[in-house]
């Protein structure tokens, strides 16, 4: 089958090289004929014939782009000597554990990156040490001075290796601009990528550079440039599993955080003050930016918290089918303001849910028992290693219009002294067709406060049948 395929394709085969020879000759002299009255019938018109060149290499070469951009070239071989890649070691291991980017910023070997790189280290400084080491393959010991853990950036000090600081500029770039990040991702060496400035991101907790280029692991700590070789900002994050959406910390962070550096490394327990200090800060300044009275909304008859602030991002969906024994409504709101303290450490977040559930065709019976099931349960990020187990309390409520059941949870930090988790879950009581579960979850937040805001936000709920 295969052999009588190939003869059909090309007939000239099956004909002989005496057919293919005379059909090739004949098919030449008529593209040559057709060339001719092209060319006559572009000078009956006034086009004047070009004579025909051959392609010399210069002007193959120009019709090609050019593969790299010339002006990332310039940039890295500027900033090049000034960017060292991080690399944390557990105990006497020669095989790293851990590693980011950092770039000079300061006389006497003083670097910049993110308080995430250097985290273990710094929580556990006696299990950990940290290495530089240069694109030259130069390598030496660090020590960490500074952490600013709100913007997740660190100052660290290099043994013998002091080059050239980096230049930061007042302003991020415009919105549209070009602009590179430099760093070390997935341990293969010092790159740089090549992306576009978006500005500021819009409805943000934290202010964040978006940058549409690419930041992998290992690039965190890096350093943001504009065409010239000056730092606008420092590489942070990425969104997982999308693609170029990056972020950067904006520099003016950084440049605040290389006027407080101390002359010598501070003891470990001032480093710990210090992050504990911060993450209060952090904690007491969100809920502050949700006081006064809650935004709502309502999902079949039951009016709940909605969106509370610009930055807060809500979602909802629902059962499509109308043929469905359950009708549900899904809502999730959670404020993505959450501090990257170290792998398995979260602090200073809150998000909360309600799944709104009605039927005409479940019994009192059936309609309660799925209704038991939206809430349940209190997993829950963060290891044992950092944090207490839960503690909690049930309670039955009246509130505006309707009962409800009330869990409350809590748990406290082990080495972050005053603050503490809290998972609030709270379901209705009072139909058998109609009800919600809402559950609250809040993380690294002081007590006082955090209760107040629980209080606000149970109080704001009501049923408006």
């Amino acid at each position: 089958m295969f052999r009588h395929i190939s003869r059909f394709r090309d007939p000239s085969r099956s004909l002989g090289p005496s057919y293919s020879r005379g059909r090739t000759w004949r098919m030449r002299a008529a593209a040559l004929a057709m060339t001719a009255a092209t060319l006559a019938a572009g000078s009956a018109v006034g086009v004047a014939p070009v004579a025909a060149q051959a392609p010399t290499p210069a002007s193959l070469n120009a019709a090609v782009p050019a593969a790299t951009s010339e002006n990332a070239r310039d940039v890295l071989a500027r900033v090049r000597p000034s960017i060292v890649q991080i690399k944390g070691f557990f105990g006497t291991n020669t095989a790293h554990e851990f590693h980011g980017t950092g770039f000079a910023v300061a006389d006497g070997g003083v670097f910049m990156t993110n308080y995430h790189v250097v985290a273990r280290k710094v929580q556990h400084p006696t299990k950990y040490r940290l290495e530089y080491r240069t694109p030259d393959g130069t390598t030496g010991a660090l020590e960490v001075l500074g952490v600013d853990v709100r913007h997740d950036l660190a100052i660290v000090k290099a043994a013998d290796h002091a080059p050239t600081p980096l230049t930061f500029v007042a302003a991020e770039p415009a919105r549209g601009t070009r602009a590179y990040s430099v760093g070390f991702p997935l341990d293969v060496g010092l790159t740089i990528t090549e992306g576009v400035s978006n500005g500021m991101v819009e409805e943000s907790f934290e202010p964040r550079i978006h940058y549409s280029g690419a930041i992998n692991g290992g690039m965190s700590g890096g350093p943001a440039l504009d065409a010239a070789g000056n730092v606008f900002g420092v590489n942070v994050s990425h969104y997982r599993f999308q693609q170029l959406v990056s972020f950067l910390v904006p520099g003016r962070h950084a440049e605040a955080l290389r006027a407080m550096v101390p002359a010598a490394p501070p003891l470990p327990a001032a480093l710990d003050a210090a992050i504990a200090s911060q993450a209060r800060a952090h904690s007491a300044s969100l809920i502050g930016a949700l006081a006064g009275p809650l935004a709502t909304q309502v999902a079949a008859g039951y009016v709940l918290p909605g969106k509370l602030a610009p930055f807060v991002q809500c979602n909802a969906s629902g059962t499509p089918d109308p043929n469905q024994p359950v009708q549900s409504v899904r809502i999730n709101c959670q404020t993505k303001a959450g501090l990257f303290l170290q792998s398995g450490l979260q602090s200073g977040d809150l998000s909360f849910s309600h799944s709104v559930l009605s039927t005409e065709k479940l019994d009192p019976w059936r309609f309660t028992n799925r209704l038991s099931w939206n809430g349940a349960g209190f997993a829950a990020s963060g290891q044992r290693q950092h944090v207490g187990p839960f503690a909690c309390r049930d309670r039955s409520v009246k509130l505006n219009g309707f009962d409800a059941a009330l869990t409350l949870c809590t748990r406290s930090y082990r080495k972050l002294a005053d603050l503490y988790d809290f998972i609030l879950v709270v379901k209705s009581l009072n139909g058998t067709q109609r009800g919600f579960a809402s559950r609250l979850t809040m993380t690294g937040m002081e007590f006082e406060p955090a209760m107040a805001f629980i209080q606000r936000y149970v109080a704001a709920m009501e049923w408006k049948p």
